[in-house]
């Protein structure tokens, strides 16, 4: 009987976290697929200054912030330099849309001041 209720626990639990992983995976395929398809001329790369980031998870919330627009191709956030380094498509989105991305959580971008 111990075996019976172990095994059905265990397919249980294989069960769903194979449901899990179908579902939490399915949307990075299609933006790799995004990513593979665009032409490395037709992306711009943008150095925003990112306010109020104070750890590891800050910069998650806003790499989930900018995951989430239309044409951000590779968002990468960086809380210790205080930037975020955002590749986009220009027909897709705009730098304005990127940064009213951030400035919708808690923490707030601008344009990066070119280094003279």
């Amino acid at each position: 009987m111990k075996k019976l209720f172990v095994i059905s626990g265990l397919f249980l639990l294989l069960f769903s976290f194979n449901a899990q992983a179908q579902s939490c995976c399915l949307p990075k395929k299609e933006k790799k697929v995004e990513k593979a398809n665009i032409n490395t001329q037709e992306t711009k790369t943008v150095t925003l200054k990112v306010t109020g980031m104070t750890c590891m998870s800050c910069s998650n919330h806003v790499m989930k912030a900018l995951e989430k627009v239309e044409g951000v191709i590779e968002p990468l956030v960086e809380y210790k330099e205080d930037r975020a380094v955002v590749t986009f498509n220009p027909k897709l989105t705009t730098v304005e849309a990127i940064i009213e991305a951030i400035n919708k959580t808690p923490y707030k971008a601008s344009l990066m001041e070119p280094k003279s």
